[in-house]
């Protein structure tokens, strides 16, 4: 009976103590959903504003559901390259059928990306769950949903294709990495995950697929862990699904006499991202991954930490392993880009489970109470609530603040003063791209390879962009409306604007019309 009264009273503690921290971890999952459902959902209308980019992508979901065409539009008609092929089918056919369900609007489109937002960090958390516990597989979720750099919950609130790409590789690194016996099926899941993460956002395929080829020749040098299928089947399927696609966009959507003439404007219409490498191309990089926002400054710490876990020729060093590599080539692309934060997405991402991997690494093992009597300690204790305030206090605030008072509702107060103004077969000169998803009326928009005169005297120190764009060479319209990528860009020339009057200011937007 003693033995059995000693079980019973050293029993009750133990079980008190589990309950306990079975309530601390649902109350802790709680409160990230309910940030996390704040942060993405909060005024998804207007935060933010309604821009170029996004309703370049939304001009092709709207076709496909209006008028079952997959392409970009203007006034002339279809136009097969650039939104067309900058996002890809897995963001613009959930788009499309949100329009045919619920309307075209931005809102409708942007709830496809906030479900795509909450399943990235639902695998980014089964990531981390195979490397660290539960309260620090939270914590790569929260600084990556918080992280000023990083962009993520701007992103997540807009039509882009950085998160649904996201989405498909941390899927597919999760189950990659997932417990248990990697079955044929589940090798070919890994595979389609991975070939649709390229066919989201092309950018995406210029690390994936070499990053697959790295994982097989490191696991042939060095881990030597797992038979060669496990990485020649996803790199397979997912080359031929990018590689199927590609011939969709150039061969079957495209316009002109032959494969070559298609390619050729594709390449053109994208040339200039990549492979960039001049002093200001540097300069951003670097300004990047060395930022406070980025996890305070510990990008470059966390990517030597994860070097470091990836040297056990183990199972669980090559699982980390396939992480760094992902990490590294994605990283190295980004190096040699024009440095733009979105082309950072990916590597800025993964480098989070890393940066909460070295800081349970180095707080794991301290004895709080007893250092905190200690004046050294003091400042240790000091140190690490600083970090906190800087990796996550002032990030939320500054992120609720953004949600709660950015953006601004001015483009669809146009599209109503269009609407009760002008006729909607009059032609409207604009480069305003989010006008064509608010109204029906007949825009001209600039050819697609303006925009990369643009991005070329913007980024690497170009010619202006409207030395070769003057919208008179090609219609002449009614009205001409300027937004804020005209006042980005310079496209549209004062000089070329003397036959227009002024109809209405509203807010960022002006809008012209013939005398």
């Amino acid at each position: 009976m003693a033995v059995s009264g000693q079980q019973t009273l050293t029993g009750a503690p133990a079980a008190a103590h589990t309950q306990t921290n079975r309530l601390f971890m649902l109350g802790a999952i709680a409160a990230l959903i309910l940030l996390a459902t704040f942060l993405l959902l909060f005024r998804l209308d207007q935060y933010p504003a309604p821009w170029y980019d996004e309703g370049s992508h939304l001009h092709v979901a709207k076709n496909y559901a209006l008028y079952g065409v997959y392409a970009d539009s203007s006034s002339e008609g279809y136009r097969p390259f650039g939104p067309a092929i900058g996002v890809g089918p897995t963001v613009m056919l959930p788009v499309s059928a949100a329009f045919s369900i619920f309307g075209v609007s931005i809102p409708a489109a942007r709830v496809v990306i906030v479900v795509y937002s909450a399943l990235t960090l639902l695998a980014l958390y089964g990531i981390a769950s195979t490397f660290l516990d539960w309260r620090y597989a939270l914590l790569t979720v929260l600084l990556v949903l918080l992280a000023p750099t990083l962009k993520f919950v701007y992103y997540s609130r807009t039509v882009v294709g950085e998160v649904p790409g996201l989405f498909f590789l941390v899927a597919a690194l999760a189950l990659w990495l997932k417990a248990g016996r990697l079955s044929l099926v589940r090798v070919v899941i890994v595979g389609v995950l991975f070939g649709l993460s390229c066919i989201t956002k092309n950018q995406y395929a210029l690390f994936i697929l070499p990053g697959l080829f790295v994982c097989w020749i490191a696991d042939l040098v060095w881990y030597r862990q797992r038979h060669w299928t496990h990485f020649i089947i996803p790199g397979v399927l997912a080359g031929l699904i990018f590689g199927g696609w590609l011939y969709i966009v150039i061969v079957r959507l495209g316009q002109g006499d032959s494969f070559a003439e298609n390619l050729a404007t594709l390449r053109t219409a994208s040339e200039g991202a990549f492979v960039v490498l001049t002093s200001d191309s540097i300069n951003r990089v670097a300004r990047l991954i060395s930022d406070s926002g980025l996890y305070a400054a510990l990008f470059i710490a966390a990517l030597l930490y994860g070097l470091f876990l990836s040297l056990p020729r183990t199972r669980d060093g090559q699982q980390v392993g396939t992480v760094m590599v992902m990490l590294l080539v994605s990283s190295a692309l980004f190096a040699v880009s024009l440095g733009w934060d979105r082309y950072g997405f990916a590597p800025m991402t993964l480098s989070a489970l890393f940066v909460a991997h070295l800081l349970r690494d180095l707080l794991r093992d301290w004895q709080w109470r007893a250092m905190l009597e200690k004046p050294a300690a003091r400042v240790v204790g000091a140190l690490v609530m600083s970090w906190a305030v800087v990796m996550i206090a002032f990030p939320l605030v500054n992120e609720v603040q953004s949600v709660r008072q950015q953006g601004s509702g001015d483009a669809y107060a146009v599209a109503d003063w269009l609407n009760a103004n002008v006729p909607p077969d009059v032609i409207i000169e604009t480069w305003e791209q989010e006008l064509a998803v608010l109204t029906d009326h007949n825009y001209h928009y600039p050819p697609q390879i303006t925009l990369a005169h643009s991005v070329a005297e913007t980024w690497e120190g170009g010619p202006p962009v409207s030395q070769f764009y003057d919208f008179r060479d090609y219609v002449d319209p009614a009205y001409v409306v300027f937004g804020p990528f005209q006042y980005y860009t310079g496209l549209y020339l004062p000089e070329r604007m003397t036959d227009y009057e002024l109809a209405a200011t509203i807010g960022t937007y002006e809008i012209y019309k013939k005398r």
